[in-house]
C-alpha cells in the first residue's frame, strides 16, 4: 500500500561508469517536503442555507421541523370586518412537517510505519486535510441535488433552446419566485451560465456591478442577486434562490477524523466520517434555469 502512495529510488545517483550523455543521473535528487494540491473547486454553498442545526439540535436520528403552510385561500388565516358586538370569526392557520435525517459518509486510509519512518511528507496528516476537503465538496454537491428536486417539484422550470442565456430567462427564472412573495437573492450558476453572463452587453457595460475579487466565486450582482459559479452545477443550469427559504441543512456528527493502530499490517490508519443531510425548506423559493 505505502509504493501506491508514494515511491522512492532506491539509487539517488547513478553508477560512476555513467557517459558523457548521463551525467544528469550523476546530479542528486531531493523530494520537495510538501505536496503541491491539484485544483479545488470553489465551495461557498453552504452558507447560503436559511439554517443551520447542528448535533445538539438534533437529538436522535432525524429532526422533524415544523413548517406553516404556503399561504393561500385555504392556509390563511381569515381577517373579516366586524360589526360592534357581533361575534369575533374562528380563524387557524395550517402546519407541516419537514424531516431531516443526517446519513453518515465515511473513508478510511492506512499508511505503513515504513512509510510514515521514511517518507518526507507526513501522509497521514495530508489526507486529514484532504479528506476535509473532499467532504466539503459532496456537502456541496448535496446541496445542489436538493435545488433540483425542489425547482422540479414546484415546476418552477425555465427552459429555452438557446445556445446561450438570454436576460429574459433570468427576469421569467425571478418572476416565478415573486409571484409566490419570495425575494431573488442569489444566482448559482454552473460555468457556460457564467461565461453567458460575462458576455452579456447590458451586464459587462454595468461592469456587473460586483465584486472583482478573483480569489471569490461571487461574480457580481445582477437585478440584486448575488451571481455566484460553482463546479458542482452543470455547466448549462442556473438556479435562481431566496436564500431565507430555500434549504437547510444539518450535522449529526461533525467532520471527525479518528487515528487506529494495526499492530498485525504494523500500520496506522485515518478513519473519517461525517453524519450530514441538506434538504430544501420551501420548493418555490428555488427556480431552475436551463440553457443547452
Amino acid at each position: 500500500m505505502p509504493s501506491q502512495l508514494l515511491t522512492s529510488d532506491s539509487a539517488d545517483f547513478a553508477s560512476s561508469t555513467a557517459g558523457s550523455a548521463t551525467t544528469s543521473y550523476l546530479i542528486p535528487r531531493k523530494l520537495l517536503g510538501e505536496v503541491i494540491n491539484s485544483v479545488r473547486k470553489k465551495l461557498v454553498l453552504r452558507g447560503l442555507a436559511a439554517r443551520y442545526f447542528g448535533p445538539s439540535s438534533i437529538p436522535g436520528r432525524t429532526l422533524v421541523i415544523p413548517m406553516q403552510s404556503e399561504i393561500d385561500s385555504n392556509t390563511a388565516l381569515p381577517v373579516d370586518q366586524v360589526q360592534e358586538g357581533g361575534e369575533i370569526p374562528m380563524g387557524q392557520t395550517k402546519f407541516e412537517n419537514k424531516t431531516l435525517t443526517p446519513v453518515k459518509y465515511g473513508v478510511r486510509v492506512g499508511v505503513s510505519t515504513e512509510m510514515q519512518e521514511d517518507g518526507i511528507i507526513d501522509l497521514i496528516s495530508y489526507h486529514a486535510e484532504l479528506a476535509g476537503y473532499e467532504f466539503a465538496d459532496n456537502e456541496e454537491a448535496l446541496i445542489v441535488s436538493q435545488l433540483d428536486s425542489a425547482a422540479t417539484h414546484s415546476s418552477n422550470l425555465v427552459a429555452n433552446s438557446n445556445a446561450t442565456l438570454p436576460i429574459s430567462d433570468i427576469t421569467a427564472s425571478m418572476q416565478q419566485l415573486e409571484e409566490k412573495n419570495y425575494m431573488p437573492s442569489h444566482m448559482i450558476v454552473g460555468a457556460e451560465v457564467a461565461n453567458d453572463l460575462r458576455n452579456i452587453d447590458t451586464f459587462v457595460e454595468a461592469d456587473k456591478s460586483g465584486v472583482m475579487n478573483p480569489t471569490k466565486s461571487l461574480i457580481g450582482t445582477i437585478f440584486g442577486m448575488k451571481v455566484i459559479v460553482s463546479n458542482n452545477v452543470t455547466a448549462t443550469l442556473a438556479y435562481i434562490i431566496d436564500a431565507r427559504h430555500a434549504f437547510i441543512v444539518g450535522e449529526k456528527r461533525p467532520f471527525t477524523v479518528k487515528k487506529y493502530q494495526d499492530i498485525a499490517r504494523d500500520s496506522e490508519y485515518l478513519a473519517v466520517t461525517h453524519r450530514f443531510a441538506a434538504v430544501y425548506l420551501r420548493s418555490e423559493a428555488t427556480s431552475e434555469i436551463t440553457t443547452i
